[in-house]
């Protein structure tokens, strides 16, 4: 009963925590998203929000595997943030040549494996599909096969590098929108999950298109851009 009482509490305090560290930076994470990509404000705010959402994200993973708490939609969102934050602020070593990419594959691959999983596990236990678990485990597979068919070309990692450190960011923040539009209810039922998924991708294909990235044409971001963590 006391271990009862003790992990209820344990549990509570980290879910007051990742909503109020969320709810941070949402609030944070806007001036990074409008501001001139490289200026001061973006980099400091960057930089706040990267924190602010990893701890966020890291103590609503905890409690997803907590007995007793146990959820694999809240398992895979989490996994799925981190692994953008993380490998958002990586991408930005990809304009050297001598970044190594042990641990971003490794990423990758524990990415894959957990959405597949994840994505497969109501099916064979419900006999059925997780709307949740199928969109983001959807996305998340989106985003790691394109990494890992960069990752094989290592030429295209400077050409990229910019793209790929907006385009991760950017879900990241995702996943902080999504969260407040979920605790707030503001459109209702799964518009509250996937509405923001939506805009998202929007916009990642507007940078898309802005950085010629379907040209394979990219501008010189080093001397136009000055993004660093």
């Amino acid at each position: 009963m006391l271990n009862q009482f003790f992990d209820f509490r344990l549990v509570n305090a980290m879910i007051v925590m990742h909503v109020i560290l969320g709810s941070l930076a949402f609030i944070v994470g806007a001036p990074a998203l409008l501001a001139k990509k490289g200026s001061p404000l973006h980099v400091i705010s960057g930089q706040i929000f990267f924190w602010l959402m990893t701890y966020s994200a890291a103590f609503t993973l905890v409690v997803s595997v907590m007995p007793f708490h146990i959820s694999p939609s809240m398992f895979q969102i989490s996994v799925m943030t981190l692994y953008f934050l993380i490998g958002g602020v990586r991408s930005l070593s990809y304009r050297n040549g001598n970044h190594s990419l042990m641990v971003d594959k490794g990423m990758v691959y524990m990415l894959i494996v957990v959405s597949v999983y994840l994505f497969l596990h109501p099916v064979f236990v419900y006999g059925e599909l997780s709307p949740l678990r199928t969109v983001f485990g959807a996305v998340a597979l989106l985003f790691g096969l394109i990494d890992l068919w960069i990752f094989h070309q290592p030429e295209k990692l400077k050409r990229f590098w910019l793209f790929s450190h907006l385009a991760k960011m950017l879900a990241g923040y995702a996943t902080a929108v999504t969260g407040f539009f979920v605790a707030q209810d503001i459109l209702g039922g799964y518009y509250n999950w996937f509405t923001p998924t939506v805009i998202c991708l929007a916009y990642i294909y507007f940078w898309a298109l802005k950085l010629k990235v379907f040209q394979g044409k990219t501008q010189s971001p080093a001397k136009k851009h000055t993004v660093s963590y």
